[in-house]
């Protein structure tokens, strides 16, 4: 077999080529590099040169950084800091010349045009017009914890940007305005407008409240907060324009209430990305309004919920005709109202609620539901409502009790839990986590479907979502068709790089088709390892498919919220409502990112 030796000289004229090589493109202006020299070995060489290529970057007069005002480093250190945000991306996209690879003297030479380095700038740029597009339409559902969360990742994307001061965004789609301005005034809007009320319940203890969170007129939904409680602080959250806190003692006056607006434990399993920009930031951009403080020593007292009455402004004006809707179709059920009253009662008491306690108001499939609500985290119920009966086929629901449940890690979340009561022995039959208002009123706005079409449906949504987070196994195993077509899509980005062309990354979505069997293996390991998984729905659509009656097609934005892991994206249902228990036909699930044109829908499938 032959040997074959290479000579130094050989290596010398190798690496004095690429000597000369990146010589070109140093002297070339179209281009930014870094270089390393005298490095222990090549992958330090390697780590050095693209520190180097980041700084020559940042150096770059043209740009416009946008920095921390209050921040305690200088600019030069902040723009370095947002360059390194860079990092990873620089890494693929830059190429690499290796002058000498030689123990204690490797040096490495990396480079990229200026025009590729645009177009990696011009994806986060992307990035930040959609967080404001999923704000916006936050907004006009009156999410206001999402929107504040997606506003506030945007503006640390921008800080994160080069030419972060220089960004323009289209806010009615003609006219242009700095990105950055009207993040933070959108934002300091906001929180300006958010009043809090404090309340205290009758016939409670002197350490519980209830907020009333609006805008000055409308109940705002999903803010997340912190505030003191005497010993530390807790977390809040709000459903509906409610929450609930408790003090620790109950001689306090005042609460500080401090905003979540960075979220940075969500964006962790959210996107990677933004948790990446925060990390190597650390900064954060301080408004005066996140903070609150409530006095509750003044606090009056009420006797119900109901009298927390906010209208709903003309975007969200369907939210009350759903109302109106409910109200025509509710009843007195003196009986039913007795048997909640005791109910309520129960789980209100001093040390816990005992399941044995309820037990006798409940069939055995629906004891067998409380036991997991009582379970799935602490369990408080926040304040006293006056009770909504509507009959439907051969039950009764009861409109809705607030619950609040506290979890480990300061995490915490309020739910209306709807009561549904067989018609012939008054025992709840079934509880479910209810869908939020403007959710439901899209439902309910669909007049030209009849009501029970639409409290079908509402019912149906509310069981999925209520399946899930109590981990019904048997429940979800059932309504899954055998020969369900479930799919799971993922995202994938690729940068295609060729020795002289950086292409365009590409979002793309990799389908997998599961059978049912390995989407419940897949499900029971979810439930497995997590505390809680908590689904929330918005931006609802349906139709019958091929026009066959209660054979429905529902396209959601699902909201997925567990222990480990939270994402959005886009979720579509093919049920089946003829029979006692609806029957999934396809279940899809397509990311956040998927194009608007792609989205699966009814005229995806044909059903036969």
């Amino acid at each position: 077999m032959p040997v074959l030796f290479v000579t130094t000289s050989a290596f010398s004229q190798h690496y004095g080529k690429n000597r000369k090589e990146a010589a070109k493109y140093k002297n070339n202006p179209d281009y930014y590099w870094g270089e390393s020299d005298n490095c222990k070995n090549q992958s330090k060489a390697d780590e050095v040169a693209i520190n180097a290529l980041l700084e020559n970057i940042s150096s770059d007069n043209s740009m416009q950084g946008l920095f921390f005002i209050d921040s305690d480093e200088d600019e030069a250190v902040q723009r370095t800091r947002s360059m390194v945000t860079f990092n990873d991306e620089i890494k693929m996209a830059s190429d690499e010349l290796i002058l000498n690879d030689e123990p204690q003297k490797a040096s490495v030479f990396r480079y990229i045009s200026k025009a590729d380095f645009a177009k990696i700038c011009s994806r986060r740029e992307e990035k930040i017009n959609r967080y404001i597009s999923d704000g916006l339409s936050a907004e006009e559902q009156m999410r206001y914890g999402i929107a504040l969360r997606y506003y506030y990742w945007a503006m640390m994307l921008c800080h994160s940007h080069p030419n972060g001061a220089g960004l323009k965004f289209k806010y009615d789609g003609v006219n242009s305005v700095p990105t950055y301005h009207w993040l933070h005034k959108q934002t300091e809007d906001l929180l300006h407008n958010i009043v809090i009320q404090p309340k205290r319940q009758e016939k409670t203890d002197d350490d519980q409240f209830i907020l009333f969170i609006t805008n000055g007129s409308d109940r705002v939904d999903g803010l997340d907060f912190q505030y003191t409680n005497g010993n530390g602080y807790a977390k809040g959250t709000t459903e509906n324009g409610l929450s609930y806190i408790k003090m620790v003692h109950p001689d306090m006056d005042n609460v500080k209430i401090q905003i979540e607006l960075e979220n940075k434990n969500i964006a962790k399993s959210f996107d990677a990305d933004v948790y990446r920009v925060m990390d190597k930031l650390d900064e954060q951009i301080v408004f005066a309004d996140a903070v609150r403080y409530v006095n509750i020593g003044k606090a009056k007292k009420m006797k119900s919920l109901d009298e927390f009455k906010t209208g709903y402004n003309t975007a969200n004006a369907s939210v009350e005709r759903s109302e109106q809707f409910l109200d025509a179709l509710s009843s007195s059920h003196a009986e039913i109202a007795k048997v909640m009253a005791e109910i309520e009662k129960t789980l209100t008491k001093k040390g816990g609620a005992k399941a044995a306690d309820i037990e006798p108001y409940f069939t055995s499939e629906g004891m067998d539901m409380m036991r997991r609500l009582l379970a799935y985290g602490k369990v408080s119920i926040v304040g006293k409502t006056s009770y909504k009966f509507i009959d439907f086929g051969d039950e009764v629901i009861c409109r809705s009790i607030p619950m609040q449940f506290d979890f480990a890690r300061n995490t915490s979340f309020m739910r209306n839990i709807a009561f549904r009561f067989d018609k012939k022995t008054n025992k709840v039959k079934s509880i479910a986590f209810r869908l939020t208002d403007i959710t439901e009123s899209q439902i309910l706005g669909k007049e030209m479907w009849s009501e029970n079409a639409r409290l079908t449906l509402i019912n149906f949504i509310e069981d999925y979502q209520t399946a899930y987070a109590l981990q019904r196994r048997e429940y979800l195993e059932q309504i899954y068709s055998e020969s369900a077509l479930i799919v799971v899509g993922s995202v994938l980005k690729n940068t295609k790089k060729t020795d002289n062309v950086l292409m365009k990354e590409e979002v793309k979505v990799k389908y997998d088709t599961l059978s049912k069997s390995q989407y419940m293996t897949r499900l029971n390991n979810v439930f497995d390892n997590n505390e809680f998984v908590n689904l929330s729905f918005t931006n609802t659509s349906f139709n019958t498919v091929n026009g066959k009656q209660n054979v429905i097609g529902v396209q959601l934005r699902q909201e997925y919220f567990s222990s480990s892991y939270t994402d959005v994206g886009y979720l579509f249902l093919m049920v089946d409502l003829r029979g006692k228990l609806p029957v999934i036909e396809v279940r899809t699930w397509q990311p956040n990112e998927t194009p608007v044109d792609e989205l699966i829908d009814n005229s995806s499938f044909v059903f036969r």
